[in-house]
């Protein structure tokens, strides 16, 4: 400061000549514009920087309100989740505990899975909150720096408007202020400096003056070196430890002192190992300073990078959604299919039931139920007519089939005979157009041969007799050609209805096997109703001999006593009490008969449902598999993309 004073002093004392005079008008003038237009420059550049926070400021802005409605999105899947959690242990609650026994495996799992994404959604809550946060700090420390920017650009222009001070004065001050920082940074670097000697000379102390300091800063990582003092209080524990097991071995009380200089090293070799590793427990690990976290720049919070983390997420939150929604329609779906299985399972009982019932009621049921054998009496009388009816009418429609079956025969026939024309008339065209192209062959040499010069006869010919001949061939040609489309066209004709004659001999064989089908059928009806004949003749004639033989020996009739009823009912005929006792085992019979197929229907169902059972199960377990390679590929993703962030800033604030 001193020596600014003195050199402020001689410029004033001293009187200049005009030239200099002149000469320092100019510079001051110059000096003036060169202010003007450095103002003008920071005054813009204030402008641009003011700009460019507002623009942060609304970007920021921006992401703030994006993470705040994926907040509350976030909050809305959450509700929606409780909500189907809840409708989860209604159903749980509402289904018996039989059930709930076979299906709590399933219902566990499911419940761990549930469990599990809630825990993921309220991490990744917790997260975009925490995010929030810092947003919101950088947001207010953008309005801090725009506030002092807008300050700093209020004064600048006030001073511009006042004018008062000259710039000359300014550089003075400006180039006072910048001497006054010098000293003050000399100072300090001094004052660094000889701390820094004090440092080396205690380190130096403290490790040796033959290690290098340099070498154990660039590897200063290792866990394995240690210093001095850590070393003094590593061999002091040693020796206490050492003291007292001497004291214990030299002791005259101890028992086991035979066996003590056996146990020493062991469990100094032990003791070493294990003050080795509380040592190096013990070191600290390296934090970052706040001073460090302090100067890490917000372009690490900038748009790109908070976009790319939106992007991640929203990626992330539509995955769990689809897992979501797939694995509500998977349960949806199993839900109806085993509703549908218990209906189908009551139906079956319910039917079981009542073949039993029914079986019980036949097997119940007396031979003394002289009401049914009369009604079905006259039910076989009345089935006796309306089968006759039937095979006559079924004997019309054979006769009628085997004629429409004649019929048929005779056609496919006369198609045959058609379609074996038609070949002869396609093969007799062919060879007719295999002889025109022969033909066509012939003119076209005979053709090259006039035009070339080959033949000698040619030679003599004249231009009209030769334009003549030329006519006359192309003529003809013209002809050929025309004569071959229209054979063409009737070959394609001629196939064309070949096709439709084909088509139409398929529908007749299809028209005949069906034919023969209903005849095999009318055939079976017909032996069958053949041997209802006989066995109804066969009845009757046995019958007609009982009457016989009953009239004959002067017997009635046949009484049985019913002990059940109050009064004993006499049956007229033995013989049709007889025929209705074979009826009605023959419907025994029938009824037995349809119980075993229903059993086996019955059996068959269950075997079917086993299967469906297993085959869903199966398909339940690849898919819970399935869920949970995928859930590790995530996680194991966010995992690498967390220690690629921190390795990231690990380099950025080294």
């Amino acid at each position: 400061m001193d020596i600014i004073q003195a050199q402020d002093q001689a410029v004033a004392t001293e009187a200049p000549p005009p030239d200099r005079q002149n000469r320092e008008e100019k510079s001051r003038e110059r000096l003036k514009k060169v202010m003007s237009t450095h103002s003008v420059q920071k005054i813009e550049k204030k402008k641009l920087e003011t700009k460019k926070l507002r623009k942060k400021l609304v970007e920021i802005e921006e992401q703030n309100e994006t993470l705040a409605n994926t907040i509350s999105e976030k909050n809305q899947e959450i509700a929606e989740l409780r909500k189907s959690v809840n409708s989860l242990n209604e159903v749980l609650n509402s289904v018996p505990i039989e059930e709930l026994r076979c299906n709590s495996s399933i219902a566990s799992t499911k419940l761990l899975e549930l469990s599990k994404k809630n825990r993921q959604l309220r991490g990744e809550l917790e997260n975009t909150k925490n995010r929030l946060t810092k947003k919101d700090i950088q947001i207010q420390m953008l309005e801090r720096d725009v506030k002092t920017n807008q300050d700093k650009f209020r004064q600048d222009g006030e001073l511009l408007k006042k004018g008062n001070i000259t710039p000359l004065e300014e550089l003075q001050s400006k180039c006072n202020v910048l001497q006054q920082k010098l000293f003050e940074t000399r100072n300090r670097n001094t004052e660094l400096n000889n701390q820094l000697k004090l440092a080396q000379k205690c380190l130096q102390q403290e490790i040796g003056e033959h290690v290098n300091i340099n070498i154990l800063a660039n590897h200063s990582n290792g866990s394995n070196w240690r210093g001095r003092a850590q070393h003094i209080l590593h061999l002091q524990q040693k020796v206490q430890e050492l003291r007292e097991r001497l004291e214990v071995s030299e002791s005259p009380f101890n028992p086991n002192k035979a066996f003590s200089s056996h146990s020493v090293p062991e469990t100094q070799d032990s003791s070493g190992s294990v003050s080795e590793g509380a040592v190096s427990a013990a070191t600290p690990t390296s934090t970052p300073t706040p001073s460090v976290m302090s100067k890490l720049s917000l372009g690490f919070y900038e748009r790109p990078t908070v976009r790319r983390t939106e992007l991640q997420h929203r990626v992330k939150v539509e995955g769990l959604e689809k897992e979501i929604a797939n694995l509500k329609s998977q349960l949806e779906e199993q839900r109806g299919k085993i509703l549908a299985l218990k209906v189908r399972n009551k139906t079956l009982n319910d039917e079981i039931l009542r073949y039993k019932m029914k079986t019980n009621s036949l097997e119940e049921q007396t031979d003394f139920n002289t009401i049914n054998v009369a009604t079905m009496n006259d039910k076989l009388n009345q089935q006796k007519f309306l089968y006759e009816k039937r095979i006559n009418e079924l004997q019309r429609e054979v006769s009628i089939v085997v004629k429409q079956r004649k019929e048929a025969e005779l056609k496919e026939k006369d198609i045959q005979h058609k379609y074996e024309e038609i070949k002869l008339l396609m093969n007799g065209n062919d060879e007719y157009i295999e002889e025109l192209k022969t033909v066509i062959k012939k003119l076209e040499a005979d053709l090259k041969a006039i035009c070339e010069g080959y033949l000698f006869s040619c030679r003599e010919l004249r231009k009209e007799e030769f334009i003549t001949i030329l006519d006359a061939l192309e003529s003809e040609k013209n002809y050929l050609v025309q004569h071959n489309k229209t054979l063409n066209e009737r070959i394609d004709q001629e196939r064309h209805k070949n096709e439709n004659l084909q088509d139409l001999l398929s529908k007749q064989k299809v028209r005949i096997a069906r034919l023969e089908v209903k005849l095999r059928d009318m055939e079976k009806e017909l032996e069958v109703h053949h041997e209802r004949r006989k066995r109804t003749q066969r009845i009757s004639d046995y019958s007609n001999s009982l009457n016989n033989f009953s009239s004959a020996t002067s017997i009635s009739s046949l009484t049985f006593e019913n002990t059940a009823l109050t009064g004993a009912k006499t049956i007229s005929n033995f013989t049709m009490n007889t025929n209705d006792i074979n009826d009605t085992n023959d419907n025994m019979s029938d009824m037995k008969n349809r119980l075993e197929l229903a059993s086996e229907k019955i059996t068959m169902l269950k075997e079917k449902l086993d299967h469906v059972t297993a085959e869903k199960e199966n398909d339940f377990k690849i898919f819970e598999k399935i869920i949970e390679n995928s859930k590790r590929h995530i996680l194991e993703n966010i995992l690498a993309l967390r220690a690629a962030n921190e390795t990231s800033l690990e380099a950025k604030t080294n």
